[in-house]
């Protein structure tokens, strides 16, 4: 792979809008749009055990997704992503060519046990192992660089940096990328995964390409931004702006096929993307959650959520239930 590398990853983290509905040709015919238009990695869905459902991106074993993939992949990775709550060391099978290439492991702080321990049968099964500690900005620089010890041990292809919540700078973003430069095994490639609670997303991406280092990268995106909350970095703005900085490589007009075909009947019926409510979350440091599932059953003003979530407790602004959030607003805000 090339030194700078584009993630499209709408089939996974724009699920999140559909409830992961997409149709079995839609799939299908996603992915081959995705490695037509010449992208570098295609990320298929989510890992998760439970019983499956046809025209969904949640597969319940890594066999499953064989069937979507196309017999030429060019040039383009195929990964999918497992969180280590739903899907475990024995749901694995071992690399055989026929489907994904790598898989992602996606865990929180409090999970660093068990990622772990899935990362490493998913290094002994064959797969390129990609590590995707959320919410980065919550490690502080001594706890980040603790993990990231303990993951090169694992001889990761990737590490990504994550801004789960949407207000990561470009500072932020070079704070954790030395530590993963000074860490990290000379071939492993460096992540980075945007919300956009700031409009932050594109600015930050476009640094990281312009960032001077001898690190590969890798830079996640959907079509239109489609994800959950703010959504995402688009990938049609990423893809136009390597273009115009790096030379011709990847196709616009299929990319603009693909949105046309399977984003916008979605865009006219469900929303995602930048709103007040969740730059508010961004500004507190909140996980978006709050304004997602508060809106959800409330018609809330930007004033009234901005106290809102002024009020949540520093120790509960990174974990976000849905009980908590209503009985907050009860007990505190839904004056009757």
């Amino acid at each position: 792979m090339s030194k700078y590398n584009i993630l499209e990853c709408t089939l996974r983290d724009g699920g999140y809008i559909t409830n992961w509905f997409f149709e079995d040709l839609a799939i299908k015919n996603m992915i081959q749009g995705l490695i037509d238009a010449g992208l570098d990695i295609v990320e298929v869905g989510y890992l998760n055990n439970k019983e499956y459902e046809s025209n969904h991106t949640i597969f319940d074993s890594i066999n499953r997704i064989s069937k979507f993939l196309p017999e030429n992949r060019h040039k383009s990775m195929i990964v999918a992503m497992a969180d280590v709550q739903q899907f475990f060391p024995e749901d694995l099978v071992p690399y055989d060519g026929t489907s994904v290439d790598g898989i992602r492991v996606v865990f929180y702080k409090h999970q660093i046990e068990e990622a772990l321990t899935f990362a490493k049968a998913v290094k002994e099964n064959g797969y390129y192992l990609f590590m995707q500690p959320m919410v980065t900005i919550d490690y502080t620089v001594n706890e980040y660089a603790e993990l990231m010890q303990e993951i090169t041990e694992l001889e990761p292809y990737a590490v990504s940096i994550v801004d789960s919540f949407g207000y990561m700078t470009k500072d932020d973003f070079r704070k954790y990328f030395k530590i993963l430069d000074n860490i990290l095994l000379p071939d492993a490639f460096v992540g980075f995964h945007s919300h956009n609670n700031m409009n932050l997303a594109l600015i930050t991406a476009q640094d990281v390409l312009e960032y001077e280092t001898s690190r590969k990268l890798i830079i996640d995106a959907s079509l239109c931004g489609m994800g959950r909350g703010a959504g995402n970095l688009q990938t049609e703005l990423i893809l136009n702006y390597y273009n115009n900085i790096f030379g011709e490589k990847y196709k616009i007009n299929i990319i603009l096929d693909l949105i046309s075909d399977y984003i916008m009947p979605v865009a006219r019926e469900k929303k995602w993307g930048y709103s007040p409510y969740f730059y508010l979350t961004a500004l507190y440091h909140c996980h978006p959650n709050y304004a997602s599932y508060l809106l959800e059953n409330h018609d809330v003003s930007v004033a009234e959520f901005k106290k809102f979530i002024a009020s949540i407790p520093e120790d509960m602004k990174t974990k976000c239930k849905k009980p908590y959030v209503e009985q907050h607003w009860n007990n505190n805000f839904n004056i009757i």
